[in-house]
């Protein structure tokens, strides 16, 4: 089945020191785990983390440059959300990646870094909502929105394309070929 890892102590000491030793090991039900999921899932955490800071008060707009010029208001605006959209698109791949997709379960693993990343951009708000000088906006989720969904849209595109090269290296290698035909 298609579920999230929780760590090493749903493995058994065996499967634990295959995966450190980078082999692919088997859980119940046919899952894979690959070493690849466990990068993905510590990348995802480790973005989330950073997120997490970048929204604390040190980073609030009061610490910014002010700006004399009507110009580089608009500009810093733009470049902030801008951001918002980058840094939850990135943890979208992030989450994807971690989900690692066996090829039919392409729309699940989308599905899931989707909502994921949806809610972590809601949690992330309403976290901004207790910093001093900050404040939790509905519409900077709509920002991390779309980058989120622009994310899933070139996912779909990628997988749509039938083109086992691009996809290969979007998702390092395809759980189905030998290793010695994956594509980097």
């Amino acid at each position: 089945m298609f579920r999230l890892w929780n760590g090493f102590n749903c493995l058994t000491a065996h499967d634990r020191q295959a995966i450190l030793r980078g082999e692919t090991t088997q859980l119940d039900e046919g899952e894979l785990v690959e070493p690849n999921m466990i990068k993905w899932r510590v990348s995802a955490v480790l973005w989330m983390g950073l997120i997490f800071t970048l929204t604390s008060s040190w980073f609030a707009p009061r610490f910014s440059f002010d700006a004399t010029l009507d110009f580089f208001g608009v500009l810093n605006y733009a470049v902030r959300k801008c951001a918002h959209a980058a840094e939850f698109g990135i943890l979208t791949v992030f989450l994807f990646r971690s989900l690692h997709p066996k090829p039919l379960e392409v729309g699940k693993a989308r599905l899931w870094s989707v909502l994921l990343s949806l809610a972590y951009a809601a949690s992330d708000e309403f976290h901004q909502s207790f910093v001093p000088m900050r404040s939790g906006k509905a519409t900077d989720v709509l920002f991390d929105a779309a980058g989120i969904f622009a994310v899933a849209f070139l996912i779909r595109c990628l997988y749509l394309s039938d083109s086992v090269d691009s996809q290969a290296r979007f998702l390092g290698s395809l759980p189905d070929q030998p290793e010695d035909n994956r594509s980097i």
